[in-house]
């Protein structure tokens, strides 16, 4: 029995086995792409269509990507649908600017360390907490187990998507890959659309919000308890405070939920070789979330921050004061990571009405 140190090689050579006959393996393909929520399904998927240019494997994760979220239409992040989101948009947290003093390589280099820990972590055990990996169902939750199912899958189906236009950027005609970038990112929104039927409800909202204030109840109360048995001062927090505290935990989350989705679509399909297609897509549909997307992939690909036209987008009607402060997430992110020049700094903070560290500073200290 041979065995390989590498698990790739051995996705890479069972791929192969199976691209070489495909007429012969149409089973084993339909399995594999039916189960893209296992990372060796995914990789094998990648790796077949790298080794094989036939139709059907494509075909299938396209047709198979057409039934993810199929009852959710795509999100556009636009004011109609996001208005009640954007009566929330205070208790978000704004986002700042780096200092001048700060660093884009160690930023980088801190970030490169995490992922790497990340990489590392998955390797040792690829299926530790992953309840979705061997197929089998929790007994206590088994519609939550299916909705995560169905999210794992649809996430790496538009992973093994990404991977394979970028790949194949230079051998695919530019309607197939405009036609399979459009698709992949459509998967996306449509999750981003059922995540906003799940917390637009105002009931389900009001639930959460108790939930969470109760959990900070029984936090600050045993932290209470242990510095006065430490003789120790602890403030006392109002129920009103503690609501207040838990509101805003509910809301930044899912800020963060939805400006994740938009980000991993970014990283999932942006290419600096499919700039053009991103562009054509995006325009073609032309929605604050195409738009969003767009620009992230043109902020991480290309190093291009377009202030001019990110501040015209945001002054049109429809364009949601969410979506304003994701994109202003996505720009202090590609900020932290690259140098500005000081006037370059000072366009960004006038034009698009994002402080920097030193301004937000400078303000607490005019209001103390």
């Amino acid at each position: 029995n041979y065995s390989f140190n590498y698990r790739y090689l051995y996705y890479f050579f069972v791929a192969k086995h199976i691209a070489d006959k495909v007429d012969d393996n149409k089973e084993v393909i339909d399995s594999i792409i039916k189960n893209l929520h296992k990372d060796e399904n995914a990789y094998i998927a990648i790796f077949v269509s790298h080794h094989s240019q036939k139709d059907y494997i494509l075909d299938e994760i396209i047709l198979n990507a057409y039934m993810l979220f199929d009852m959710y239409s795509s999100a556009s992040l636009s004011k109609e649908e996001l208005s009640f989101f954007d009566e929330q948009v205070d208790n978000i947290i704004k986002l700042v600017l780096p200092p001048s003093t700060s660093s884009p390589e160690i930023e980088r280099d801190k970030r490169l360390k995490v992922q790497d820990k990340i990489e590392e972590d998955k390797s040792t055990d690829e299926s530790k907490d992953d309840p979705t990996e061997d197929g089998t169902t929790p007994d206590d939750s088994p519609q939550n187990f299916e909705l995560l199912l169905n999210l794992r899958r649809s996430i790496k189906t538009v992973e093994v998507m990404g991977r394979i236009i970028k790949n194949r950027a230079g051998s695919l005609e530019r309607p197939r890959l405009e036609m399979i970038f459009e698709e992949a990112m459509n998967i996306h929104l449509r999750i981003l659309t059922s995540f906003f039927d799940l917390i637009k409800n105002d009931d389900k909202q009001s639930k959460i919000i108790e939930f969470i204030t109760k959990r900070l109840k029984i936090f600050t109360d045993a932290k209470k308890e242990k510095r006065r048995q430490e003789g120790q001062k602890e403030k006392e927090f109002s129920s009103e405070e503690l609501e207040k505290l838990a509101k805003s935990i509910f809301w930044n989350t899912n800020f963060f939920v939805a400006s994740g989705i938009i980000e991993k679509t970014v990283h999932s399909l942006g290419s600096d070789q499919l700039i053009d297609i991103t562009e054509k897509v995006c325009n073609k549909i032309d929605s604050p979330a195409t738009f969003l997307i767009k620009h992230g992939i043109l902020m991480w690909y290309r190093k291009q921050l377009e202030v001019d036209k990110i501040e015209k987008k945001f002054k049109e009607k429809e364009f949601s004061e969410t979506a304003k402060e994701i994109l202003k997430f996505l720009i202090v992110e590609h900020c932290s990571i690259h140098k500005l020049t000081a006037q370059e700094k000072q366009t960004v903070e006038s034009k698009l009405k994002i402080s920097s560290k030193e301004m937000l500073l400078k303000q607490i200290s005019n209001k103390e």
